[in-house]
């Protein structure tokens, strides 16, 4: 890992455990994109494009359509990019500093963005969309309240909805570098989705960091 990764790790490692020591253990992103100034390179996930692995299999699904919700959207280019393949899309992110960047960075779009609490999501979200989508949201949710927050997604699903997560899987590879993100099991997936089928459980690695293990999953909900 690079110096200047290494310091922005290092900095998202000592908001996040001040947040929970503090009691607010999800304080830590608004403090995160607050600090950053509009600067991406201080946002570790922020690649500014549409996650791929996302793109890809989506391509693939031309049956899937209609209403997309696009879980801590971070920058938007998620939600962007399934706005301009035709989904109604709606994104969220818990900081508000963060949705504010959103519509300063599209101006024009069709995206309805909104903060809001993955542990507390709207009552008018349930059995509403066609595609969840969440992507390195519940891998940088703390321990303690990650089951809470994976437990809110199968109901936000219409009948035969699709889920689509993608993180970083937790395996005898272990990357040299800090948390947050902590990776996932396959195990701690599928136990939190038992109520969906799950149509979809890839191992992939990135070129550009073969160290680290990651997964694309998918669940229907029937």
């Amino acid at each position: 890992m690079d110096e200047e990764l290494r310091r922005v790790r290092q900095k998202l490692l000592a908001l996040s455990e001040r947040a929970q020591q503090e009691g607010h253990p999800l304080r830590w992103f608004e403090e995160l994109y607050t600090e950053a100034n509009r600067d991406s390179g201080e946002i570790p996930w922020a690649a500014m494009t549409p996650n791929i692995a996302m793109v890809e299999w989506l391509a693939n699904r031309p049956d899937i359509t209609g209403k997309a919700l696009v879980v801590g959207c971070g920058l938007g280019d998620d939600a962007e990019w399934l706005s301009a393949v035709g989904f109604e899309t709606t994104a969220f992110d818990i900081s508000p500093s963060c949705i504010q960047w959103c519509k300063d960075r599209f101006p024009n779009t069709n995206v309805e963005y909104r903060v809001e609490n993955l542990l507390d999501p709207p009552s008018e979200w349930n059995d509403m969309y066609d595609l969840v989508v969440e992507i390195h949201i519940l891998q940088a949710i703390p321990d303690s309240i990650r089951d809470s927050a994976a437990n809110q997604l199968p109901g936000l699903l219409s009948s035969n909805g699709h889920l689509l997560c993608i993180g970083r899987l937790s395996t005898s590879n272990i990357p040299d570098e800090p948390p947050p993100p902590w990776p996932l099991t396959r195990t701690w997936l599928q136990s939190r989705f038992n109520s969906l089928t799950n149509i979809v459980f890839r191992n992939f690695v990135k070129e550009e960091t073969p160290s680290i293990d990651r997964y694309i999953a998918v669940w229907t909900r029937n």
